[in-house]
């Protein structure tokens, strides 16, 4: 009987020390608010500095125009002969074959097993 009283027995220092975890608690907590809204407002501010310059480039300058090779007699210039050659390739190389079959095959474990299922339906 002794051992309870102890126990459920009241200091005043136990109130005190309960408010200081209290008060230690909400600031830690109020502090670490206040350093990730800081956080998040600087990344916030990269992301749309990144954003405007994006939007708005500087001066855009000219391509270099290249002088047309010019191709001899009875050949064909280079840059016509590399759109032939990409427009074949982008026409033949599309997709693979695929033969539109699921083959999808049950195995039996002790998740799907029938013997372990919740219900056992009466036929």
């Amino acid at each position: 009987m002794e051992l309870l009283s102890v126990l459920l027995r009241h200091d005043p220092w136990v109130y005190t020390k309960g408010w200081i975890v209290t008060v230690a608690g909400f600031l830690i907590v109020i502090i670490a608010l206040f350093i990730l809204s800081y956080i998040f407002r600087g990344v916030a501010a990269y992301f749309t500095k990144k954003d405007e310059r994006k939007a708005n480039p500087k001066a855009i300058e000219k391509p270099i125009e290249k002088p047309m090779v010019k191709a001899a007699n009875g050949e064909i210039a280079p840059e016509v002969l590399t759109a032939i050659g990409m427009a074949l390739y982008l026409s033949t190389n599309l997709h693979d074959e695929e033969s539109n079959v699921i083959t999808i095959e049950r195995h039996q474990t002790s998740w799907n097993d029938k013997n372990y299922g919740v219900r056992h339906w009466k036929r």
